[in-house]
């Protein structure tokens, strides 16, 4: 086989081999965690407006409690995407880039869960490069309130061109009054039951 040749199959082989381990159609892609940001090259992320939301099932939470998050596209649109990267983050003024909380019941067929900063299934990306139109998992909030009011970023990757970075959600407002009211009523109650013991004397 001629030189000329022989380098422009290396090159087309060289080509598909980093676009294959770059793209992690299986969602390996904990290198990404902090930036979130998918190694497509020669692309960058779209600027256009993004035919997908990131949306939860409350607008608060709870130390320990559990939100539905959902990764989906826009009402009426016939787009779909093959993967997504998605955390959840502390809206703190001197917070970090970096992930908040865990996700729960994570189907392993369907997704895959990420270590990112050592933390367990605390970011969830799909599993395969099968296209969709909708996410939905379940994200569990750190047991202390130590991270303020939060929000769910997400990347999204329409195909290996076009993508959109740190797509986010409303912010999720820390609500301590949950356990507080928990208990006072559990205070009050125990109060209650001592002044009927007490009366049962007179």
């Amino acid at each position: 086989m001629p030189l000329k040749a022989m380098m422009l199959l290396l090159a087309v082989v060289c080509v598909c081999f980093v676009e294959e381990c770059v793209c992690f159609p299986n969602g390996s892609v904990a290198f990404s965690c902090g930036t979130m940001m998918p190694v497509h090259p020669p692309f960058t992320p779209s600027t256009s407006s993004p035919p997908f939301t990131v949306s939860t099932s409350s607008t608060a939470y709870t130390p320990g409690g559990v939100i539905t998050v959902m990764v989906e596209v826009v009402k009426d649109s016939s787009t779909e995407f093959q993967g997504f990267l998605l955390q959840a983050r502390s809206r703190q003024g001197q917070a970090l880039p970096w992930p908040v909380g865990k996700f729960t019941n994570i189907n392993a067929t369907l997704l895959t869960a990420l270590h990112c900063n050592n933390m367990e299934n605390s970011t969830v990306s799909q599993a395969s490069g099968a296209k969709k139109k909708k996410v939905q998992l379940t994200w569990e909030a750190p047991s202390n309130s130590n991270y303020g009011d939060v929000y769910f970023s997400a990347t999204v990757v329409q195909d290996y061109t076009t993508f959109w970075v740190q797509l986010n959600s409303s912010t999720l407002t820390l609500d301590n009054n949950g356990n507080s009211a928990a208990g006072v009523f559990s205070s009050s109650a125990l109060l209650f039951i001592n002044l009927l013991s007490l009366s049962a004397y007179c």
